[in-house]
This record gives structure tokens, C-alpha cells and sequence, in this order.
């Protein structure tokens, strides 16, 4: 049996007594209910993730896995085989099977890959989706490499290039798959293997998804979508009406950001492009761009709210975007019940001084880092690698001396 994480998991409240050790891991979480919680005493084997309703965290040398409820969701619990308890839990299918990467983006399900190439996903509500493992024959036996969560399909990127998918119910054209499998109904879990003619013979490198729409970017840096056009997240043009199958939308595309309802690439060059809904100002207040009902067509408007040479770090959420600066400060736009900090239509920067004394010394010492999905934010720090000054250093036989 493993021995349960010792990090130690607090509230996150506004004072400057809060004082962290420069040299020390830490987790910052930020939830859509107005929680904040702080994560210290971290050890560097373990990763963190949130969701919806619980935290977990991952032991990255066994594989075993632990979960925290934040909320009572009775199918979720049985599917996991825990019981509603606030304190960590350790999921004991993860002992047999260690995990090696957990996905937790949005509203409705989760994922997890195991070391052996197994996938495990799990919805709050069931639906289509199937709770626990999918066997691996349903995959022709081989290994899962990637998964996405969309809101209404899971996409499954195997070892050698086969992209299946679950769920998609909404129009049909959430996962792009023959027509046959487009009236896959309420509580009904059929797992098909994708039409991906139009990328017959590239290798797909990242796969992604929104709340109904798919994303392939291959590694020769083409990007395809396919899905529901209603809010302009696959990256089509607007006389594009349906798009059931797989259509490239962008070329020199270096990683797609897919949120909810809408999308960020950034290309080869460091530009960002954007598109999809905008409603909630998930990019900014936007001037000077012609949108039909707070949507944005295609693939060719760039991110003009924030300087992109200051950008280090872009990630997509539910209605909410979120950047990290060059010099580490945190930005924010968009709805504030996906951050429980603000409620703003232009990335505004989020003062952490006011929760720890000493931040301007952890922007110094550590890299932050954010992860975000549909109602959550993740902020994080990497210990800065002490690089050694070589000014003023000569070699004198095999003895290396240094002058200050």
C-alpha cells in the first residue's frame, strides 16, 4: 500500500503574513465556488491536478494516484470506488496499473494514461462517456499516447497514429467519424475510430479539443479541426456551415490552446491567432474586429489585447483566458467564476503580494507556471536552475579557481 502524499493543503487567505521558502515547490489553486487553496511542503515526485470537484496528485515514482472531494458527486465517487471524504484519497486501481499522466481540462470528465498505454476516463454524470478503464482492444491493442476532454467527445491519439473517439452526440460532428455512428444517443458508449482521410500519411503530434469541436496538428505543423460551427471553435470560415470531417485551417502552427467555446494557436514565428466566442471577453475586449454575435471566424485575427513578445505562457479555460509575462506575473480576462479573483474584459494582472509577503523574491527564484480549465486556475512555480557565472575564471593545471 502506498503512503499518503505529506503536502500540506491550506486555505489561500488575503494577508501579507504568508511567507514562502524561495527554494520550495508550491501550488496556488484558484476555483470557480471562490475557493483558494495553497499547496507547500510539495515534494518534486509529486504533480498536482484539479477539477471540478476534487484535486488529485500523482506520485510520479509509483504511478499511484490520490484524490480530494471538494464536492459530493455520488456517480463520480462509485465509478472511483471512494467514498465522499475531504481528505486524500488514494485510488486503488492505480496501485495495479500506475498512472503516468492525468487530463483533467474540462467541465465533465477527466482522463488518465497509464504507464502501460491504458485509458481511464470518468464523467460526473456518466452520459456516453464510460466510467473506468476502456479496454485496450477497443483501441486494435495498442497504446493510448494522448487523450483530450472536449465537453461532449473524448479524443484518443494511439502509439501508432489512430485517433478513436467517444461521445459527440451534439449535432453529430463533434468527433469526426463515419456517418453511421453520428446518432450516438444519451447513455449509449460507442467508441469509433476517426475519419482522418485528409491526413492520410502525416503524423499527429497534439490533439486537442472544445466543447464540441476536435483539433490534429500534425508534426509537420498543419492544423486540422472538424465540429459543430455554432460558435466558431473549430477555426472554419462563417459561410462554412458543417464540418464533419477532419479540414486543415492553419499551416506553421507550433501548439493549439483550445478552451470551452474558444481557441489560441500560436504559430512558428511566436504570433498568437485566435478565434471562437469571445462573449465573455475569454480574449479581451476586442477593437477594431468584425464579429458576428461575439464570435470570431477562421483562423487569421491575431491576439491584440496583450504585447505577444511579453507572452511566456498562454492557456485557455471555460469562459477565461490566463497569460504568464516574460517576467513571471500572472494575467487574467474574462468570467470570474472560473478564477474566483476577477471579473474583467482585459487581461488585468493578479497581485499575489497580497497573499504571500514575499512574491517578488519567488518571481526571482522560480519559473511560474499555470494550468486552467473549464472552472479552475492552477499557478505554480519551477525552482530556477543556479547557473555558475564563468566571468573571471581561469584554468591553472586541473584546478579551476574563481575570482570574486
Amino acid at each position: 500500500m502506498s503512503s499518503k502524499p505529506s503536502c500540506k493543503i491550506e486555505p489561500l487567505i488575503e494577508s501579507t503574513n504568508l511567507f514562502l521558502n524561495n527554494n520550495e515547490n508550491f501550488v496556488i489553486g484558484l476555483l470557480g465556488n471562490n475557493d483558494k487553496y495553497l499547496i507547500t511542503k510539495l515534494d518534486k515526485y509529486l504533480e498536482f491536478k484539479a477539477f471540478r470537484c476534487g484535486l488529485f496528485i500523482l506520485n510520479k515514482i509509483t504511478g499511484h494516484v490520490y484524490f480530494k472531494c471538494t464536492m459530493n458527486m455520488e456517480i463520480l465517487m462509485q465509478a472511483l470506488g471512494i467514498t465522499y471524504d475531504k481528505e486524500l484519497q488514494l485510488l486503488k486501481f492505480t496501485i495495479e496499473d500506475p498512472i503516468k499522466q492525468i487530463i483533467t481540462k474540462f467541465a465533465n470528465c477527466f482522463a488518465m494514461i497509464s504507464e502501460s498505454g491504458n485509458a481511464y476516463v470518468f464523467s460526473l454524470d456518466g452520459g456516453n462517456i464510460k466510467q473506468g478503464l476502456i479496454p485496450k482492444c477497443l483501441f486494435e491493442n495498442e497504446k493510448v499516447v494522448q487523450i483530450a476532454c472536449g465537453g461532449v467527445h473524448v479524443l484518443y491519439l494511439t502509439e501508432n497514429n489512430k485517433l478513436f473517439g467517444t461521445g459527440g452526440e451534439y449535432d453529430g460532428n463533434a468527433i469526426s467519424y463515419s456517418r453511421e455512428y453520428s446518432s450516438c444517443t444519451k447513455n449509449e458508449f460507442r467508441l469509433v475510430k476517426c475519419n482522418v482521410e485528409a491526413l492520410e500519411g502525416k503524423k499527429i503530434k497534439q490533439i486537442a479539443a472544445t466543447y464540441n469541436c476536435s483539433f490534429a496538428l500534425t508534426v509537420e505543423n498543419e492544423l486540422y479541426s472538424c465540429g459543430y460551427c455554432g460558435y466558431a471553435a473549430n477555426g472554419q470560415p462563417e459561410e462554412v456551415k458543417n464540418c464533419p470531417f477532419f479540414t486543415k485551417v492553419k499551416d506553421n502552427v507550433e501548439r493549439v490552446i483550445a478552451g470551452y467555446f474558444f481557441v489560441a494557436i500560436k504559430t512558428l514565428g511566436g504570433e498568437y491567432f485566435i478565434f471562437g466566442y469571445n462573449n465573455c471577453y475569454q480574449f479581451g475586449e476586442i477593437d477594431g474586429i468584425l464579429m458576428t454575435g461575439n464570435k470570431i471566424y477562421g483562423t487569421n485575427t491575431k491576439l491584440t489585447t496583450f504585447n505577444i513578445h511579453d507572452i511566456e505562457q498562454l492557456e485557455c479555460g471555460g469562459y477565461h483566458s490566463i497569460i504568464v509575462s516574460k517576467s513571471d506575473d500572472v494575467y487574467f480576462t474574462g468570467h470570474s467564476h472560473c478564477n474566483a479573483f476577477l471579473d474583467c474584459s482585459k487581461y488585468t494582472k493578479i497581485d499575489f503580494s497580497k497573499y504571500v509577503t514575499n512574491w517578488s523574491d519567488i518571481q526571482k527564484s522560480s519559473k511560474i507556471r499555470v494550468e486552467t480549465g473549464y472552472n479552475f486556475t492552477v499557478i505554480y512555480n519551477e525552482i530556477k536552475k543556479k547557473k555558475f557565472n564563468f566571468n573571471n575564471t581561469y584554468k591553472v593545471s586541473d584546478l579551476t579557481i574563481r575570482f570574486y
